[in-house]
């Protein structure tokens, strides 16, 4: 598989780039079992760009980064926007190359999403899902003025579900690259999730994350307010849950660079099979 997409316009509104490989995204879906395998051996690569760029992605919807609005978004057998259902079970596999590029003057509410073997914005009794990764990934994005941009990567992960029983499991063996470069820039996000959650509601929670490779996550521009740098390997971010398990392991290397002139309340933050933010009724086992 060797997909390649371009847009370039002076204005672009709401324009939607996407690229989904036996995945399920169609809002509103209700469902007995859903089960979404998908695979990439070759090459994606996604390329935007415009002098005023804003509202491209799942950020500014509904949807919240569910890859339905627009922007760039590739996701490898999952699930997301809106689902209800019994069983879901989602498989996703890169082996290839993966690259998306985006360059404008300014920039807002625009979206970045690699979604591998992932699950967001459902409702499910029971969920499954495995990620796997072992090729180059890489996101850029910059603008002369960026607010409120995200780029987002998951593998084996969940974000923005409720479900009973949630089992994830991700595995980032290759290099993964994040990097936003502004003039000015303010309220923007990189995530990495690898078997990990985060905004979950759920009765049984159990996570595993292996990065064994590369992950960086750099944001550079001369002035910088209230950006987010997350990384989450097998761990917990803002969620709910009676009984936690979960489990982290780094045997490569995770860096977080954030370069400012100017900056205040930035953030950068690395949960590595731990437990951030949550409300926990039951028991909580960190590895």
């Amino acid at each position: 598989m060797k997909a390649t997409q371009i847009t370039l316009a002076l204005v672009a509104a709401f324009a939607a780039v996407s690229v989904q490989a036996q995945s399920l995204t169609k809002p509103g879906v209700d469902a007995g079992n859903i089960n979404a395998r998908g695979t990439v051996a070759a090459a994606i690569t996604q390329i935007g760009g415009g002098s005023l760029r804003v509202g491209n992605g799942g950020i500014g919807n509904s949807q919240r980064g569910s890859a339905i609005g627009g922007g760039q978004n590739i996701r490898v057998g999952g699930v997301a926007g809106a689902v209800t259902a019994s069983q879901i079970t989602a498989n996703g596999s890169v082996n290839g190359t993966i690259s998306q590029l985006r360059v404008g003057q300014a920039d807002a509410d625009n979206e970045q999403l690699v979604s591998v073997g992932s699950v967001s914005d459902t409702s499910a009794n029971n969920i499954n899902v495995t990620g796997n990764v072992t090729a180059l990934v890489t996101q850029i994005g910059g603008a002369a003025a960026s607010a409120k941009n995200k780029q987002a990567l998951l593998v084996g992960g969940i974000d923005d579900v409720r479900a009973n029983n949630i089992q994830a499991r991700g595995t980032l063996n290759a290099i993964a690259t994040q990097v936003t470069v502004n003039a000015a820039s303010a309220g923007n996000e990189q995530l990495a999730t690898i078997g990990g959650a985060r905004r979950v509601d759920a009765n049984n929670l159990n996570l595993d994350g292996t990065l064994t490779g590369a992950l960086l996550q750099s944001n550079v521009s001369l002035g910088g307010v209230f950006n987010a740098q997350v990384a989450n390997i097998g761990g917990v971010n803002n969620a709910a849950a009676r009984n936690i398990n979960a489990q982290g392991i780094v045997t490569g290397v995770l860096t977080q660079v954030s370069a400012n002139i100017a900056s205040g309340s930035n953030l950068q933050s690395a949960v590595i099979g731990g437990v951030e933010g949550a409300v926990v009724n039951g028991r909580v086992e960190e590895k």
